[in-house]
């Protein structure tokens, strides 16, 4: 079979059209650093690589998650510190008034403190976060955890009590609040007892000897009592979370390296073979060059 010149001249132009776009990938991939430039480069590895790539953006988000959660839980977990602390003193107050030496005078004067206090712990109760939730009202978080009614001189509950969740790991949700309703109880009875007993010492008419009185306080201490139990309680879940989340954020960094090792070894570049491709590419080019060069000068009038 005969072979023509222009049969030579196309091979001789397909051979290093292949070689020089074989150099030009070669070189865009050690520009890049990336071994898979097209999926059909590899497209084992190419769907791989999207599994670990699909992971990697859950585990960024979790990650998000966590530190929300966390941040949420570190705010709640400090106001109902300061919710102890505020007990603590109305503890303080009502033994030194049921001990049974005070006028009605010192009474009163503990009943403006315990007044200041009852706010207080009212403030705390209904904290907002940066976006203005109320973080202990459940899932209705634009409504107070607990309101006052002036009409009726008495605190209610008005969230709920249903946890908000986040995801924080693949198939792991974490609550991201404790409620008032669990704190302080469906009639948030401490605080009202606590209301109540502030009107009866600031009452002009009182008599401080009145056992009725003293039954009072302590009854409004054993609420107190109650309620602070309850605090402690919810200070002691907020903690266990905090752990938990501190166990799952370093699980998660664990699967994210191992992502990222399994992504670099899939899809990065291997620079010593590379810088080999390169040189025999390199030399394939240059030899088809030679040989294109030495073929167009061959005729037959060199013969004659």
């Amino acid at each position: 079979m005969r072979i023509t010149n222009s049969q030579i001249t196309a091979m001789m132009h397909n051979s290093m059209n292949a070689s020089s776009a074989e150099l030009g990938k070669l070189m865009q991939q050690m520009a890049t650093g990336q071994r898979i430039m097209l999926p059909s480069d590899d497209p084992i590895a190419s769907v791989r690589v999207l599994r670990v790539q699909r992971e990697e953006a859950s585990l960024e988000q979790y990650a998000k998650n966590i530190a929300n959660v966390s941040g949420s839980l570190s705010t709640q977990e400090a106001n109902l510190k300061s919710t102890s602390d505020a007990m603590l003193n109305v503890r303080d107050l009502l033994l030194w008034a049921a001990n049974g030496s005070n006028t009605s005078e010192d009474l009163a004067a503990m009943a403006g403190e315990l007044a200041i206090i009852e706010d207080t712990i009212l403030s705390f109760a209904n904290v907002r976060d940066e976006e203005g939730r109320y973080l202990f009202s459940g899932t209705l978080s634009d409504t107070q955890a607990i309101s006052f009614d002036a009409g009726t001189q008495s605190y209610s509950i008005t969230g709920n009590d249903k946890h908000r969740q986040a995801a924080v790991a693949n198939g792991v949700l974490v609550e991201e609040n404790v409620t008032a309703l669990g704190v302080f109880g469906a009639g948030a009875d401490m605080l009202n007892q606590l209301h109540g007993l502030v009107a009866t010492l600031q009452d002009p008419a009182l008599d401080a000897s009145d056992p009725a009185v003293r039954q009072q306080i302590l009854d409004t201490l054993n609420s107190l009592d109650d309620s602070h139990a309850q605090v402690l309680g919810a200070i002691t879940e907020l903690g266990g979370r905090q752990n938990t989340l501190t166990l799952l954020k370093g699980s998660n960094e664990e699967v994210s390296l191992v992502n990222q090792k399994i992504e670099g070894e899939l899809s990065q570049l291997d620079y010593a073979g590379a810088t080999i491709d390169l040189n025999n590419y390199q030399l394939a080019l240059g030899a088809t060059q030679k040989t294109y060069l030495k073929i167009n000068e061959m005729s037959l009038f060199a013969l004659l």
